[in-house]
């Protein structure tokens, strides 16, 4: 089965969710934009996610299994 990958990351002094084909929301702090993620991550019809997750740095931390 192939995992569904999602990204939370800064650009531009908000936060974002990327992954596949996706780019959206304009979140103020990376938890809401992380919160928001795992929310999306609960409707991904069962499939595993693995959550990427930028730093306030700008660092990439190791991926999460979400679901």
């Amino acid at each position: 089965m192939v995992d569904v990958h999602y990204g939370v990351i800064q650009q531009n002094g908000a936060w974002s969710i990327i992954g596949d084909s996706l780019h959206f929301g304009s979140y103020p702090t990376r938890r809401a934009a992380e919160r928001a993620a795992r929310r999306l991550a609960k409707q991904s019809a069962g499939l595993p996610v693995q959550l990427h997750v930028q730093t306030e740095l700008g660092e990439l931390l190791p991926p999460a299994k979400v679901n």
